[in-house]
């Protein structure tokens, strides 16, 4: 892995971030007009977090690889932190350090040392996270600046704080904690990779559960791969009873969504089984006091069965070790609901190379397949839907563009390599997407014809961007850009 680097301008008693503003220093891509740059920061080198907009602050996760603090230091692990929406300056911010938990042989994850991944979900006050290092974390919002709120009041163990420092209001503050590893006996695999989601009283949590360091089978095959718990308390109430890990072919790291179909409310989960489930909102039973498991409602096998059998016999799983374009892949997109239907597609860690993948279209009240289009390769990207038309990049290097309802392709271009950092979005009706290794930001006319409307080279990586407020929150692995949404955004054809 590259080797991270994070910069923080020390201001008060923990330090903040780095800001370059519009100057000839700024790494801003060149397809933007830089005097719609409002403030950039300094990220890192490791930085796959969606940034979360709320309330005038901006939560991400990075690697820890450049941490200023006074007591802490760095592991390898990561940050969590809250920013001011409109300057960038850091309002707190809490270290996770790297923890193998003290397992050798089959644990096998956290070791590419990426920080944070987690958006966290939003509840009132309350923050909810996976953490890198297989927790569940519930945190205040406002860090410690409000007081350290409980049950768990012991930050300065967490962080491996040295003795005699005292927590300050530019600590982050954590109310609970839930331990995957050593309370549901989950063996995550390469990354936590998942966001949660709240419903009612309860969060949502995908557990990162796969394979073993040798990749030769699941580590253990009965651990949860999607755990609810009280949002309150943290406690543990249900888990998914699919079996997911005894199908499991490698991880799960896509995330759990809630929608409502037909009048009934769903959480929606794909797991590393290639399957979408659906799953009634966790009701405990009255007078139940154990772990209780999840009803489904359907499920939905999104990858062809043309890529799991041939001649009756079945295709192998490709791998680092054996790269093949042919074969099943699970999911690791997100899935998106729109207008009743939920849109999904297959891929597999960038590390395997492309190959054979697919775009499913499902009604969500009942679970059927509405269309499917395989011209779309393994693709870790959650899709774009934008005035009917579907946008989606895959790890072939292709953009696609395709019906939402036909799910006929209309126009896909060949850019210059694959795709799997971020997600397309839409801005002033042009479609932004960026290639890994090339580090190339595209940007395309929406629509139903192709049109680019220019390129540019990037120093690294660019994550899914979010708009809100009117300002555009443009991350990429090392710097996080905050631009005004106006007309004149685009500097067209710039490279």
């Amino acid at each position: 892995m590259k080797r991270l680097f994070l910069v923080f301008l020390v201001f008060g008693a923990l330090g903040g971030v780095c800001l370059d503003l519009c100057g000839a220093s700024s790494a801003l891509p060149g397809v933007f007009n830089g005097d719609n740059l409002l403030w950039e920061v300094n990220l890192g080198m490791h930085q796959y977090t969606i940034p979360k907009v709320d309330g005038g602050q901006i939560f991400l996760g990075v690697d820890d690889s450049g941490l200023e603090h006074p007591a802490v230091k760095r592991t390898g692990g990561g940050i969590f932190m809250a920013m001011d929406a409109k300057s960038g300056q850091m309002a707190w911010q809490l270290v996770v350090p790297r923890n193998m938990a003290g397992r050798v042989e089959p644990f096998y994850f956290n070791h590419w040392r990426c920080g944070i991944c987690s958006t966290p979900a939003i509840d009132g006050k309350y923050l909810y996270i996976v953490s890198s290092r297989g927790e569940i974390l519930c945190l205040d919002r406002r860090g410690q600046a409000d007081g350290n709120d409980g049950p768990f009041t012991d930050e300065l163990g967490y962080m491996k704080a040295e003795s005699g420092y005292k927590l300050g209001q530019k600590d982050g503050d954590i109310v609970w904690r839930f331990d995957l590893v050593k309370e549901a006996d989950v063996f995550p695999h390469d990354v936590c990779g998942s966001s949660p989601v709240v419903l009612g009283d309860y969060v949502y949590a995908c557990t990162s559960n796969g394979v073993d360091s040798r990749h030769a089978k699941v580590s253990n095959p009965r651990a949860p791969s999607l755990v609810v718990l009280n949002k309150r308390t943290g406690k543990l109430v249900a888990v998914e009873g699919e079996k997911m890990g005894y199908r499991t072919v490698h991880g799960n790291w896509s995330s759990p969504v809630v929608g409502r179909f037909g009048g009934q409310e769903m959480v929606l989960f794909a797991g590393g089984d290639w399957t979408l489930y659906a799953f009634e909102p966790f009701k405990p039973t009255p007078g139940g006091t154990g772990v209780e498991k999840l009803k489904k409602i359907w499920q939905y096998d999104c990858s062809p069965k043309a890529y799991q059998l041939r001649n009756g016999k079945k295709i192998p799983y490709t791998s680092w070790q054996t790269k093949s374009p042919d074969g099943p892949s699970e999911v690791i997109a997100i899935p998106v609901i729109h207008d009743g239907k939920i849109y999904v597609s297959i891929g597999q860690s960038p590390i395997h190379g492309p190959g054979v993948g697919a775009l499913s279209c499902i009604d969500g009240k009942t679970g059927q397949k509405v269309w499917e289009n395989r011209k779309v390769g393994r693709s870790l990207a959650n899709v774009l839907i934008h005035d009917g038309l579907v946008y989606v990049p895959d790890y072939s290097g292709k953009m696609h563009c395709i019906d939402a309802v036909t799910g006929e392709s209309l126009w896909e271009h060949q850019m210059d390599a694959g795709v799997w950092t971020c997600s397309a979005v839409v801005v002033n009706e042009t479609i932004l997407i960026s290639t890994e290794r090339r580090r190339t930001l595209w940007a395309f006319k929406a629509g139903r014809k192709k049109g680019v409307v220019g390129k540019c080279h990037m120093k690294s990586e660019s994550i899914t961007p979010v708009i809100a407020n009117g300002v555009m929150y443009f991350p990429t692995q090392k710097r996080l850009f905050a631009l005004k949404v106006d007309a004149g955004l685009f500097s067209v054809g710039g490279d």
